[in-house]
């Protein structure tokens, strides 16, 4: 498939996005509990809520991420920027979990009240969502035409 100039936008925007999100759960796979990651990685407070689900939920997030979607979509960018049809097809797979992610968070921060909706918040949690829309759209478009 031709590669775009397009292509290379969200291919790239996709590395970056999820290299970032897979070096941070990376981290919070290995040090679930220290303080770094408890700031940088969950951005909240254990004590807001129910610790054994605050841990519980976040860890299943980090894993998931690591073992499973990190890889993905990758691999489905890469595999679109070198112009395979099969990158094309992961990415639009790896697109699903950044807007059904985005929205599991935004629910568990509103139920739990323990990430305060800033401006801060909305533009770091809501690139994330907003990235697998346009990557969805963009891929399924080149799969379809």
């Amino acid at each position: 498939m031709e590669v775009t100039l397009f292509t290379w936008i969200i291919g790239v925007a996709g590395l970056l996005l999820t290299g970032l999100l897979f070096v941070f759960q990376l981290i919070a796979t290995l040090r679930p509990k220290s303080e770094w990651t408890l700031k940088n990685v969950y951005n909240s407070d254990p004590d807001a809520t129910d610790p054994r689900a605050y841990f519980a939920f976040n860890q299943g997030l980090a894993w998931a991420d690591v073992a499973f979607w990190c890889p993905i979509q990758i691999a489905g960018c890469v595999a679109m920027l070198l112009g395979q049809q099969w990158g094309f097809l992961l990415a639009l797979m790896g697109s699903v979990p950044f807007v059904y992610t985005g929205i599991t968070l935004y629910i568990w921060d509103r139920d739990m009240e323990y990430r305060r909706p800033t401006v801060e918040y909305w533009v770091v949690w809501a690139i994330f969502p907003a990235y697998g829309i346009v990557e969805a759209v963009y891929c399924l478009a080149r799969l379809i035409v």
